[in-house]
């Protein structure tokens, strides 16, 4: 019987839930923390959260990058499949938001394997620059600037490294025909992607969409 991409089928996914279990008392503390000090409540996905990790692992990554740490959810998924002795360099505008994920961080226990920049993304990564390439780059962030992400990673990733950003299916809003800004923003990177020369990629049908990329020149 043939099956649509996605399945969307609530069943499926609490079955995905009850088997692979994403969440783990700390991860539950994160979102709880996050939600008592008054941070939005848009961390990434638990699964995805756990295909974060599995990536990490399975790239063997080292030095990872992520764009928007909001309060560290996705970035202790990452932290948890880094190599040893790696490191995840996270940028987030917000300075509350930031104070928060490291409290996160540090309850975690990566404290030490990780490093906050706070400010505007596309101003900060600059700083990092020289520390690269890298293995591994998380885009979570500012949807009108998911291409300019796009542009550095591909400049800033190794070749055989992965990127991979949130939101993709815009909110089940990326098919339609009228899209507001955010939307054609994120249309604009799916289709940058898809097509770029330097990137293999995909999308995973996950709650919210997460595409999927690998360096290949």
């Amino acid at each position: 019987m043939s099956k649509l991409f996605g399945q969307n089928d609530p069943k499926i996914a609490k079955y995905a839930e009850d088997v692979f279990k994403p969440v783990d008392p700390l991860l539950a503390e994160v979102r709880k923390n996050a939600n008592k000090q008054g941070l939005p409540d848009i961390h990434v996905g638990s699964m995805d959260g756990l295909h974060l990790e599995v990536l990490t692992k399975a790239f063997n990554v080292k030095k990872a990058v992520e764009i928007g740490t909001l309060a560290g959810y996705s970035g202790i998924n990452i932290c948890r499949g880094l190599a040893e002795g790696g490191m995840l360099y996270t940028f987030e505008f917000s300075p509350k938001h930031a104070q928060v994920a490291l409290e996160n961080f540090r309850n975690a226990g990566f404290e030490n394997k990780v490093k906050i920049f706070i400010g505007p993304a596309l101003e900060k990564l600059k700083e990092i620059e020289n520390l690269g390439p890298f293995d591994f780059v998380f885009i979570d962030a500012d949807k009108a600037s998911y291409s300019d992400y796009l542009d550095w990673s591909y400049k800033n990733l190794k070749t055989g490294g992965v990127l991979t950003a949130d939101n993709t299916f815009a909110w089940g809003l990326i098919a339609d025909e009228e899209q507001d800004k955010q939307v054609l923003a994120i249309n604009k990177f799916n289709r940058a992607v898809a097509s770029h020369p330097g990137f293999r990629a995909t999308i995973l049908p996950t709650g919210e969409g997460l595409t999927l990329a690998v360096k290949i020149k």
